[in-house]
């Protein structure tokens, strides 16, 4: 396991390397670039579903943040392969290495039977996949309000040489919603199937009556972007909106009767 830890990090370390000089240069790495962050992504992938087969019952800290960093890197794979665009990896991939850092040093576990089924491996990574999607369509908009407050202060040269067009990251920032929400719905739907069948008379609790709000929030703005014109300074301004409140999903409690912190007493155990 100590051996995947370290080829994950070295390997989105370099990928990351070669993807700023990329953008540095002006000019494509692709075989060290490529090589790099393919062989992260596996190796990511070999100890995510490692340490779920070997939790049984329970859900260890380390888990989340180990599926944290592949679900980014996922999401990285499919911008480069799908949208054709690697900036956005500058910032994710970054992210990737600072989730496997924490998995290190994550400590605790959460209790629950659901933990060892497949039908919540799916969910947790369904869902984990739409708001890294939302994460990046907030990047893409924080980049194009900067854009813009360059170009207003005419300082051209920066804000054209490095950055996306704006036009294209209007097009990104519309897409990676799209693309997060779809995720994001197939993730709350497994969920809700698993939780229907595993619990006698299950009734939904704060969080996910709070995530069905998020979801409708993007569907709003997939839905409401031709006819209310959601485009430019707008859209970025309402797309980061929505990741700050898909946020609250991260700390709102969710019932303790399936997701509560183990005690020390029941941890020794």
């Amino acid at each position: 396991m100590q051996v995947l830890v370290a080829s994950i990090l070295l390997a989105y370390a370099l990928a990351t390397f070669f993807r700023v000089k990329e953008r540095v240069a002006g000019r494509m790495l692709p075989l060290h670039a490529n090589m790099s962050f393919w062989l992260g992504l596996v190796c990511n992938a070999v100890l995510a579903v490692e340490i779920f087969m070997l939790g049984d019952s329970f859900l260890h800290y380390r888990t989340l943040f180990v599926v944290g960093a592949l679900c980014l890197a996922l999401c990285t794979a499919a911008i480069e392969r799908v949208l054709k665009e690697s900036f956005f990896s500058i910032f994710t991939l970054p992210v990737s290495f600072a989730f496997m850092v924490c998995s290190i040093f994550a400590d605790g576990k959460l209790a629950g039977g659901h933990f060892a089924h497949g039908w919540f491996a799916l969910h947790m990574l369904l869902a984990i996949l739409g708001e890294c999607f939302f994460l990046i369509a907030a990047v893409s908009s924080g980049t194009y309000l900067y854009v813009v407050r360059r170009l207003k202060r005419k300082n051209r040269l920066r804000a054209v040489f490095f950055f996306p067009p704006l036009a294209r990251l209007d097009d990104l920032t519309f897409k990676l919603i799209a693309f997060g929400s779809a995720v994001f719905a197939a993730g709350l739907a497994a969920g809700l199937y698993g939780n229907l069948r595993y619990f006698e008379g299950f009734v939904p609790g704060s969080k996910h009556i709070f995530a069905g709000v998020v979801l409708a929030f993007y569907l709003v703005l997939i839905i409401a972007r031709r006819p209310l014109k959601l485009t430019g300074s707008r859209l970025a301004t309402l797309a980061v909106a929505g990741f700050l409140l898909s946020v609250g999903l991260m700390v709102i409690p969710d019932s303790g009767e399936h997701w509560k912190p183990l005690t020390a007493q029941e941890v020794s155990k």
